[in-house]
């Protein structure tokens, strides 16, 4: 696999002294990327010194085909930069919410990276949701703030040519739109050294890249005015990979799968990304081609960097022309068949570019010219290195004896060199990096010769520091900010902190030297689908502790009341251990038992503790902290780490204090109610219901069809239940039975899967606004998740019809008045009263995927409005009723599952009242 160099030799430095790789969780390489194949595609990139960076908002924003055409098709160096790592988006594979979900989109695009073969970079942005405004997103996220993370990266990168999101567009998604101004402002601000000037002080200098592009979201054709489009073709087929470079960017955009994509692979065909030029420098004044028009990508390219001081280098030329010479001979030679046979051109490529920049580096070029040439030269030696591994036929692996260890903890690592080429090869020195303060010692295994089909183990003995911090990632949010902070300011921008562990194994071939580095991982078999699974060593605490719920409710009539708390306690270590764990509890409150004893058989297993809380006699509103401490050895335990794993992205953990945040408020629940519980995709409402004093039955498939459902009073359908549960979708008759005897159904969002019986169909945005969705066969009366229809009065269709847009209909901002239409309704009165108060205090968004209810019927009960001319006029089918018989049928657009997890008390009182109707009522 191809290992970039980093832009600026000053950054370089760091970042290789930390054993960063830009790559992140790329463990395991793609078929395509092995063998002759491989061979074929690193070859491509010697001799290709330009740079691509795409610049987007979300981690589903880039054109996954075009990704691929410039990276694996035309060899260029391609970066990504991500404003945010997804964290206000909505997820529909599991429970991820908030930093979580961060976390597991940033995954998700490591992963598919491997595909494409492309760097990944964040900005420092916090995604705080769906925005139908510019203005709100750059005051969120600090206009100045984002912008320099932009500049900063275009310094470190150093891109020729910069490709964005559209600048204009109706409609939500408005974090599109700032991504892009962002971009074409950093265009000019990166090379202006009056702007950002402390970057130049960490050793950044100005960079001006050649032009800067426009084009769709997520490799949409969206309408954008301006010069004629140069397109990116995609739709190539490419003998490497085996597929044209659309198909190869579609299985890649699949690992977005906690955003719902497509699953199906793009078919061969016709295929391409559109970019509209909007600034040069300097200035394109003829009609373009191509992106790289008039970009010189070439070796001999690489001599601009020292205009005006070539006397300083007088053998730059000559030294240049011998080394494209020699990487000609080594692409003539390819053999899918022979790898071996590129081997002597290769061994020639990487000494000439290895003498070429020892004889660079000491010239008097000025101080920006040398490092933007050396670094160059680097990616060039780099990428060398690359494709003489793969000619070699060398197997170069690390692995661990425990995947999850302790601070001071001792294991193993064992790292192994097979000879798969029929050439020999010599391992010179075999070592092992380990952060300060953890020992690495050879156990066995010498370096020595390897022959044809012969290998080398050698075993390393590692300690880990007494001291070691957990992994986990690098940022956090800062607090009351939608920005987040870093551990180190060094690491600020890529995917994840470098792993603990890196086997470096230099060896020789043929007298060419070369060196090659690994980071040692864990495998095991998946627990999902089977098939291999790998991770980088993660140090976790001896004791992990964790305590639920995570928010708890103590209703203010109910004072007195014992409140149960949950504590699990995780043993990290190897073998038995023992802890006492106990609860601190606000002054004047309770806790029995005062403390308990946990005693450990083995590693990784958990115990959990009970304890009871008991509040002060007269409770005050407010919100109180109730933390969990575990004991041992003299040391005290207060948080415990959140396993993010799925089968498609490397396991991650996130950190959380082992506290729960008691809220204190009024909230009542009728007597007499009984509540069952259809799961969906994933979500806290249960335990909400729980903690507001309800029982909770959870149905299973078995429940869903045979189950009286009539022992219930209300029965709550998760988000996106009808989307992944199929006996749900063949129960519809069963629940409205239930509902016209007088029972209560709780409908919660859903998506377009809701109008639809089976999957929908994936369609774009409509262009003449003549098709309404269907009605929902899960809806009792005529209904469909609504569509708002925006009219793009810029854009005509073939008949001259102003373009439609479609949006999802929602409220984004979090603040927005509500306007109650039907104030004496039992959801707002009964058993609490729902006033001014319950509406603020509100996160992200007041709720999306609304219902268009279209029958006279349906009861709405709620309208909002959007400040965002985007988004302009009143909101309805957030909260809609309607009676079929005995009964009611609810849905809820509300975005009540993410305010329950913030703990917005509002939520949790209108939840409340939702579910205290009895039958018939």
């Amino acid at each position: 696999m191809s290992r970039r160099a980093l832009p600026t030799l000053c950054v370089l430095c760091l970042l290789c002294a930390l054993g960063v790789d830009p790559t992140g969780a790329q463990l395991t390489p793609i078929p395509q990327e092995r063998g002759g194949n491989g061979l074929g595609l690193a070859l491509r990139r010697l001799g290709v010194t330009g740079r691509v960076l795409f610049g987007t908002a979300h981690r589903d924003d880039e054109h996954n085909g075009v990704l691929v055409a410039i990276s694996r098709g035309r060899g260029l160096r391609t970066g990504l930069m991500t404003l945010t790592r997804g964290d206000g988006g909505q997820n529909a594979i599991g429970p991820e919410l908030f930093e979580a979900l961060g976390v597991l989109r940033t995954e998700e695009l490591d992963a598919l990276h491997r595909y494409d073969g492309v760097e990944q970079y964040f900005a420092l942005a916090y995604e705080f949701g769906y925005s139908f405004s510019v203005e709100e997103t750059f005051q969120k996220w600090g206009h100045d703030a984002i912008l320099g993370d932009v500049v900063q990266r275009i310094r470190t990168f150093q891109p020729d040519v910069i490709l964005t999101l559209p600048l204009e567009a109706k409609g939500g998604g408005q974090h599109h739109q700032a991504a892009a101004r962002l971009a074409v402002e950093a265009f000019r601000a990166a090379a202006d050294p009056a702007r950002f000037p402390e970057q130049l002080g960490e050793g950044l200098a100005p960079w001006q890249a050649r032009k800067v592009y426009q084009g769709g979201v997520g490799g949409g054709r969206e309408p954008i005015t301006g010069p004629s489009p140069v397109s990116v073709p995609t739709g190539v087929y490419d003998a490497l990979l085996g597929m044209s470079w659309q198909e190869l960017g579609s299985i890649a955009r699949t690992l977005h799968r906690c955003q719902g994509v497509s699953q199906l692979k793009a078919d061969p065909g016709p295929a391409e990304g559109l970019y509209y030029l909007v600034d040069s420098a300097p200035t394109v004044t003829g009609k373009e081609s191509d992106v790289l028009d008039g970009v010189d990508v070439s070796l001999a390219a690489l001599r601009r960097f020292v205009s005006g001081q070539e006397a300083r280098v007088p053998f730059l030329d000559g030294d240049l022309a011998l080394l494209q010479k020699r990487i000609d001979d080594a692409q003539a030679a390819f053999d899918a068949q022979a790898p071996e046979r590129t081997l002597p051109a290769l061994r020639m490529v990487l000494d000439l570019l290895r003498a070429l920049r020892a004889r660079i580096a000491p010239s008097a070029l000025e101080p920006t010219p040398l490092r933007a040439l050396l670094d160059r030269l680097a990616d060039e030696e780099a990428d060398a290195q690359a494709a003489l591994v793969l000619a070699q036929g060398l197997s170069f692996v690390a692995r661990v004896d425990d995947g999850d260890v302790v601070p001071g903890q001792a294991f193993g690592v064992t790292a192994r060199v097979f000879n798969q080429g029929p050439v020999p090869l010599a391992v010179n020195g075999l070592s092992l990096q380990v952060p300060d303060g953890w020992t690495a010692r050879t156990v066995s295994g010498e370096p020595t010769e390897l022959g044809v089909g012969q290998g080398l183990d050698t075993k390393f003995a590692v300690t880990v520091a007494e001291n070691a911090r957990p992994s986990q990632p690098y940022w956090h949010r800062r607090e009351g900010a939608d920005r987040y902070d870093v551990d180190d300011p060094r690491l600020a921008g890529l995917p994840w902190a470098p792993p603990d562990l890196m086997a470096v194994l230099d060896w020789r071939t043929g007298g060419t030297a070369a060196q090659s580095r690994e980071p040692a991982v864990w495998r095991y078999e998946g627990p999902w689908v089977g098939g291999e699974k790998q991770k980088v060593v993660n140090v976790v605490p001896a004791l992990s502790v964790r305590v639920a719920p995570g928010i708890a409710v103590a209703p203010l009539s109910a004072t007195g009341a014992r409140k149960e708390f949950r504590v699990s306690v995780l043993n990290g270590a190897k073998g038995p251990s023992s802890a006492t764990v106990r609860l601190e509890v606000p002054a004047g409150w309770k806790a029995e038992p005062a403390e308990t004893a946990v005693a450990f058989r083995v590693e990784a297993e958990e115990i959990a503790t009970r304890f009871f809380v008991t509040g002060p006699p007269r409770l005050e509103a407010g919100n109180y902290e109730v933390r969990a401490i575990a004991t041992a050895g003299g040391r005290e335990y207060r948080e415990g780490y959140q396993v993010i794993a799925y089968h498609h992205i490397q396991e991650r953990h996130l950190f959380h204090p082992a506290a729960s945040r008691v809220e204190a408020f009024d909230v009542r629940v009728a007597p007499g109610v009984s509540v069952a519980y259809v799961m969906g995709s994933g979500d806290e409402v249960p335990e909400a219901l729980r903690q507001i004093g309800l029982p909770v039955t959870p149905l299973g498939p078995d429940d869903v069809l045979f189950g009286d459902l009539s022992r219930y009073t209300t029965i709550v359908i998760g988000i996106r239940a009808y989307q992944v549960r199929p006996e749900l979708r063949s129960s519809q008759q069963r629940l409205m039975d239930y509902v016209r005897g007088g029972g209560h159904l709780i409908v919660q969002y859903h998506r377009a899967d809701f109008n639809f019986l089976t999957a929908p169909p994936r369609r774009s945005a409509s262009v003449s606004g003549d098709e309404p969705p269907p009605d929902s066969p899960f809806a009792p009366y005529p209904a469909s998740i609504a569509v708002v229809r925006i009219v793009d009065d810029s854009v005509r269709t073939a008949d001259g019809k102003p373009r439609v847009l479609e949006e999802t209909a929602r409220i984004t901002d979090e603040n927005a008045p509500v306007r109650i239409l039907a104030p004496d309704h039992p959801i707002f009165t009964t058993p609490n009263r729902i006033g001014p108060a319950d509406w603020q205090g509100w996160v992200q968004e007041r709720g999306t995927y609304f219902l268009d209810a279209r029958d006279p019927r349906y009861v709405e009960l709620v309208a909002m409005s959007d400040p965002f001319p985007l988004n302009s006029g009143e909101r309805k089918g957030a909260l809609v009723e309607a009676r079929v018989a005995k009964g009611t049928w609810t849905y809820v657009g509300l975005g009540l599952f993410r305010q329950l997890a913030a703990g917005t008390p509002g939520a949790y009182r209108l939840l409340a009242n939702l579910v205290s109707r009895p039958r018939g009522q």
